[in-house]
């Protein structure tokens, strides 16, 4: 009764009423809504460069929701900052189901312990929707070094101390962290070069202007089967499915060392949950598609499905698992 001060007390209980009619008015406002939703085209923004991993995954889906829904789902790159502006960005868009990120463990779940003050916070400022597919970074190297095993790659390294250069898709992103933590646990020193996407860096890579990478497996599996370039090790806990005679870097002695990317889709706080659960059942059934699974796979990427809630744990595992290397190893961004 308090937050009606307007009300006098005889007139408290036609006060009500009309709060209670209006409250239900608004909800049936808000279901219509949401049972329509989409109704225009919904922006899906990409934090980083086209021709990455997570814009690939961002395309396919989007494909598959404007098959499936009739609504186009446009796909914004909005790059910089280690993912920061695009994820700014839509954390602060409106709640309502038309913008959406794709994120991943850069964006939900490292820059939150690496950056002093993030520009927003992986609970307050998101919805979570799904996590879709998960990719293990592989240790790739140009054909011009000789190493032909990660042991090798460690022991040129150690010889050239600081003279081999990797690239990353930005400066606090996961394949950024993946070369610090190696560095850390292998004990060698190497150069980070960060780049505004992996695709753009492919090229420096592809003539030997960087030398090494830990990238994702279908940014460089074309240029390994031509011989051009080596993968030497996947970051992995287990063997890479689709390439079984790779070992994992761990068991090529780097004890301890795990560097794998994820994906999702997440929306602005707020966002309401029939518009939530509506989007995931969707994305559910995209991961679930035969021929969209053989895409991912063709992109060195293992599709993976966890609802909502589940993601929302699986982010706050991530948080606390980054946290930890983070502060144990002291990094800090460029």
């Amino acid at each position: 009764m308090e937050n009606l001060p307007s009300c006098t007390l005889k007139r408290r209980a036609s006060c009500l009423i009309a709060a209670v009619v209006l409250a239900a008015y608004s909800a049936a406002a808000s279901a219509q809504n949401n049972s329509t939703y989409p109704d225009k085209s919904v922006r899906l923004v990409v934090p980083f460069a086209a021709g990455g991993a997570l814009d690939v995954v961002g395309r396919i889906l989007g494909q598959k929701m404007t098959d499936s829904w009739g609504k186009q789902i446009l796909i914004d790159n909005r790059l910089g900052a280690g993912g920061n502006i695009g994820a700014e960005f839509v954390a602060k868009a409106p709640a309502d189901g038309y913008t959406l990120l794709m994120s991943s463990v850069t964006t939900q779940a490292i820059n939150m312990s690496l950056l002093a003050k993030p520009p927003y916070d992986f609970v307050r400022d998101y919805a979570p929707v799904a996590l879709v597919a998960s990719a293990p970074l592989a240790l790739v190297i140009h054909t011009s070094l000789p190493a032909k095993s990660v042991k090798e790659f460690i022991a040129l390294a150690k010889t050239h101390p600081g003279e081999l250069n990797y690239f990353s898709s930005g400066t606090g992103t996961g394949t950024h962290l993946a070369g610090v933590v190696f560095d850390q646990l292998a004990g060698v020193k190497t150069t980070h070069v960060p780049y505004k996407g992996g695709a753009q860096a492919l090229g420096d890579l592809l003539s030997g202007q960087v030398q090494f990478a830990m990238s994702t497996i279908g940014l460089v599996e074309p240029h390994v089967e031509t011989g051009r370039l080596r993968i030497l090790g996947v970051g992995s806990v287990k063997r890479y499915t689709r390439l079984p005679a790779v070992p994992t870097i761990a068991e090529s002695g780097v004890k301890g060392y795990e560097a794998e990317q994820w994906y999702g889709v997440v929306g602005p706080a707020g966002m309401p949950p029939a518009i939530v659960n509506k989007l995931a059942a969707e994305l559910k059934v995209i991961v679930a598609n035969p021929e969209v699974r053989e895409r991912f796979y063709g992109q060195g990427i293992e599709p993976v499905y966890a609802p909502p809630g589940e993601f929302a744990g699986y982010i706050k595992s991530s948080v606390t698992k980054y946290a930890k290397v983070i502060r144990t190893l002291d990094l800090k961004p460029d």
